[in-house]
């Protein structure tokens, strides 16, 4: 790997770095998808899919509940993946950008739509940015790929996302230059939005707190989700990423949303006083 190259950073910490023992657990993440999940798309006539709301989690935790977002990629093909996830270890205003030419992974380098990031920052008026710092550590984009080497069959780029400040304004803003930019380009692709839902409270009340955040983002509300979390109400370290699909997705006419299944910590750990939640969902 060169310095062109984002090295992963959590790999043997949030997954398996090494590559066979990783496919096989991704393997067997989709296995266990059920059959209802990964006909989904088949038994409601959907053509093709906008994109996905995944965790980032360690795989241990959240790797199956991503797997049920996956496996309605498997074996299909998407030019570009934009992958927006949040910013755990730096804080900014706008959307950053890198200047890494790639991403690695333990299975390969998949490389980095540099054509679209300069749209993005041409269209964008300051709000898009290069930060290489707010991507060289950040976990929640880096553990989506392995998934996406893993389940697309073409040769795609991605186009890594990280959001720092996460108000509504903000998430209008950066949708917008998306959106806009999206329609410029003849590519085919795919949304991987990357959040974690409550963090550290009970079952109990995690659930109540997890639920609530799942019938807002049934009712594709960017605004009142975002409300929502700023009054404690709802949690979500990726709320202004999701915020930001929701708009883009309405502005480009997806108005469908699915939420494929819900789990916590506590299910893998034993451990329910403190647990941390896990979604996966559709937008089409």
């Amino acid at each position: 790997m060169t310095e062109d190259i984002r090295k992963p950073v959590v790999a043997s910490v949030f997954y398996p770095e090494d590559k066979l023992n990783l496919k096989r657990m991704i393997k067997t993440f989709l296995s266990n998808v059920p059959s209802d999940i990964t006909e989904f798309l088949i038994k409601s006539n959907i053509d093709n899919i906008f994109g996905l709301i995944v965790p980032h989690a360690g795989y241990v935790y959240s790797g199956q509940v991503a797997s049920f977002g996956y496996s309605l990629i498997n074996e299909k093909s998407f030019d570009t993946v934009v992958l927006i996830g949040p910013s755990h270890r730096t804080y900014f205003e706008g959307f950053s950008l890198c200047r890494f030419k790639a991403y690695g992974t333990p299975f390969g380098e998949i490389p980095i739509d540099t054509k679209f990031s300069e749209a993005l920052i041409k269209n964008g008026g300051g709000i898009f940015d290069y930060l290489d710092s707010a991507h060289t550590f950040e976990h929640s984009i880096e553990v989506q790929l392995p998934f996406l080497y893993s389940t697309l069959i073409n040769n795609f780029e991605i186009v890594p996302i990280v959001m720092g400040e996460q108000s509504y304004e903000n998430a209008v803003a950066g949708a917008s230059v998306i959106a806009e930019t999206l329609k410029e380009t003849d590519k085919s692709a795919l949304f991987i939005i990357s959040t974690d839902l409550s963090h550290y409270h009970s079952d109990e009340m995690a659930r109540e707190l997890d639920d609530r955040f799942m019938k807002i983002l049934s009712s594709m509300n960017a605004k009142k989700l975002i409300e929502t979390v700023n009054q404690g109400d709802v949690e979500a370290c990726g709320a202004g990423p999701v915020a930001v699909f929701i708009e883009i997705a309405k502005k480009m006419g997806k108005n469908n949303i699915k939420n494929l299944v819900y789990k916590n910590s506590g299910e893998t750990s034993g451990d329910y006083s403190r647990v941390v939640g896990y979604l996966s969902s559709v937008i089409w």
